[in-house]
């Protein structure tokens, strides 16, 4: 219930930006948050894959915004999906001190999607810290802890924090290799 007000609160607008260590870095995969009140995993899944051109109506979008595009986020249940694109150099001071984290985001007009190693406070001036080294930082909102499911896919069980943390560390990015499928 928590993911799903959570997308519906981010809703399909273009994007706003991601940073250059992003590239450097894989969101693709699922998805559960934990909810902010009992701690627990929720059942929603959200299914993060590459963008490839084509996947949405870009008659609207300039070829820097479609340059920029990287991610779709998807909930699995009501299908609803956001775009999210690598930070540009409007966001070079926040990309940067994300980087000296270890973290990287993308990011819709509504939401960002972060990762980095868990335990670490991943913006200046904040004091959260993820536990689990993947948050979703809702407009309005703030940061959501999610858990990054295995490659079996979502069981709905709490996560074990020792995977968490080394499914957060960077990874190479490749987009083209992933063929549609979630690691």
């Amino acid at each position: 219930m928590v993911m799903m007000t959570c997308l519906a609160l981010w809703g399909t607008s273009s994007a706003i930006a991601a940073t250059d260590n992003s590239a450097l870095f894989t969101f693709a995969g699922e998805y559960q948050a934990i909810d902010p009140r009992s701690g627990e995993v929720t059942p929603s899944t959200l299914k993060v894959i590459p963008y490839k051109k084509g996947m949405e109506d870009e008659s609207n979008l300039t070829e820097e915004q479609l340059s920029l595009r990287a991610w779709v986020a998807e909930n699995t249940e009501t299908k609803e999906k956001v775009y999210l694109d690598r930070l540009d150099n409007k966001d070079s001071e926040m990309s940067e001190a994300l980087k000296a984290r270890g973290w990287s985001c993308v990011a819709s007009s509504h939401m960002m999607l972060c990762g980095g190693p868990s335990g670490v406070q991943p913006f200046n001036g904040e004091d959260f810290t993820s536990k689990t080294g993947w948050l979703a930082i809702l407009l309005h909102s703030g940061p959501l802890e999610l858990v990054k499911c295995g490659a079996k896919g979502c069981d709905n069980k709490q996560a074990d924090p020792d995977r968490q943390a080394q499914d957060a560390a960077p990874q190479p990015n490749q987009p083209n290799s992933q063929s549609g499928s979630i690691l």
